[in-house]
């Protein structure tokens, strides 16, 4: 079970229904790691509460991001299905009902995007898109 440095791109785009879409990018280094028919990434990000450690989990069938540190969340994506959340932050949980409506991804050339709704308990729905890119670290 080798782990890879990789530099890691990540672009979440969050598009409310009735707002104008709201982007967050960020470049960052981590690890690459295949176990078990699944690819592992893991990175970290500084978050405005805090640093917060992130590892994606990758299948053919399924993703899951689940994040540790200043944030706390499993966020699990099935393509056609909706799936709960917990968001733990330090003032509280919000749950989240995610419906993923698609998956692309190609380990071989270091791609994940993810088109999903998010929907918060006031009935406010989201269209989120996560993209994710990664390759090899040559500086390490």
């Amino acid at each position: 079970m080798t782990q890879n440095q990789i530099s890691i791109h990540v672009k979440s785009v969050m598009k409310p229904e009735t707002e104008p879409a709201e982007t967050i990018e960020f470049r960052t280094t981590g690890t690459y790691q295949e176990k078990n028919d699944k690819t592992y990434l893991t990175y970290h990000e500084e978050h405005e509460m805090g640093q917060v450690k992130t590892v994606v989990k990758m299948s053919e069938k399924e993703i899951f991001v689940m994040r540790s540190g200043a944030i706390q969340m499993k966020q699990r994506f099935l393509i056609g299905e909706t799936t709960v959340t917990h968001y733990t932050m330090p003032f509280g949980t919000l749950q989240l009902d995610v419906h993923t409506h698609g998956i692309d991804l190609d380990v071989n050339k270091g791609l994940l995007h993810i088109t999903y709704d998010m929907l918060t308990g006031e009935d406010q729905k989201h269209l989120h898109t996560l993209s994710i890119s990664y390759k090899e670290d040559l500086r390490s």
